[in-house]
């Protein structure tokens, strides 16, 4: 009769009652999926119900928005809004929160583009934003000072794209004019536009917005223009972006800098007008919070499985 078998670190088979599994064992074989399921809604869930948690901005984001609140009213403001589809997510909430900011101080907007890819996001963003209010009297959730309707050519004007990267950028630094042929996206003359009178080049705008998602972009603009021209600019930007940015906010060559979702989130808290980029912080927060559990989920199990196999002669 053979002798009865037995497992690696076990009792034998059939030679009596087999050992419980400890409980690490148990979890050793839990199914990943509920991880994923956890995670989907995460994501998923504070889009539908948002849960406004507290965004507080950052100091480069608070300097962006003094920046802004600091402009006389009827200012005139350049802004460049650089950014495709991909990028729309991260920096299309700064936009809204910023232009509010500057509707409200009744600034006086010049737009542009050195993006092939903008045109088509950056007129959507003026119809919605520019063309009509952003938040009118008794908006919900909402008790800052009113914007209004902008008109084309008179309010703003939108000078299109323009081909070329750096070199557009840095001909802009000289003439401004000369490099969107002396005309609006619209085919109207610059000298039939009253906000464009004595604009010839950047350096004669109160402040240059930089909404920028790479190349070229706002370092394009600090390496060609800013320095050369001491010109007021703040930015906007993705976070992979942010650490190659934040040198020029320590140098004082940008007035301020909001990075990513959670910069955006900050810069909406200050405005007083919450919106997507405080939502998609809330997604961001309540990602990391399952992230961060099931980090220390495996850690207990492993540490507590491992005590337990000491214990007990393994290893």
């Amino acid at each position: 009769m053979s002798a009865p078998a037995s497992t690696p670190g076990g009792p034998a088979v059939g030679g009596g009652d087999a050992a419980p599994r400890h409980w690490t064992d148990k979890l050793q074989s839990f199914d990943r999926r509920w991880i994923f399921l956890a995670m989907s809604l995460a994501v998923t869930l504070p889009l539908f119900f948002p849960l406004n948690l507290p965004a507080k901005p950052d100091p480069m984001t608070k300097a962006a928005f003094n920046a802004v609140e600091g402009l006389p009213r009827g200012a005139r403001v350049f802004v460049s809004m650089d950014f495709d589809p991909a990028s729309t997510p991260e920096i299309e909430p700064f936009y809204r929160a910023v232009m509010l900011h500057l509707k409200r101080k009744e600034a006086r907007l010049v737009l542009g583009t050195t993006w092939y890819s903008a045109p088509p996001l950056v007129e959507r963003l003026i119809r919605e934003t520019i063309d009509q209010a952003i938040a009118p009297e008794g908006t919900p959730g909402y008790a800052g000072p009113p914007d209004r309707a902008y008109k084309a050519n008179v309010d703003y004007a939108y000078l299109g794209f323009r081909d070329g990267k750096q070199v557009t950028i840095a001909a802009m630094g000289s003439d401004l004019r000369k490099t969107f042929d002396h005309r609006t996206n619209d085919g109207t003359p610059l000298d039939q536009i009253e906000l464009m009178n004595g604009i010839k080049r950047l350096q004669d705008f109160d402040l240059i917005v930089l909404v920028s998602a790479g190349f070229p972009g706002a370092k394009e603009y600090v390496q060609f223009v800013g320095s050369r021209y001491k010109l007021p600019m703040v930015a906007a930007c993705t976070a992979v972006m942010t650490t190659d940015l934040s040198p020029y906010f320590q140098t004082g060559q940008l007035l301020g800098l909001v990075g990513g979702m959670a910069g955006s989130a900050g810069y909406e808290n200050l405005v007083g007008k919450k919106g997507s980029g405080t939502a998609g912080a809330d997604v961001l927060n309540v990602g990391n919070i399952v992230v961060i559990l099931a980090i220390i989920f495996g850690n207990v199990i492993f540490f507590a499985g491992r005590a337990h196999r000491r214990r007990h002669g393994g290893r």
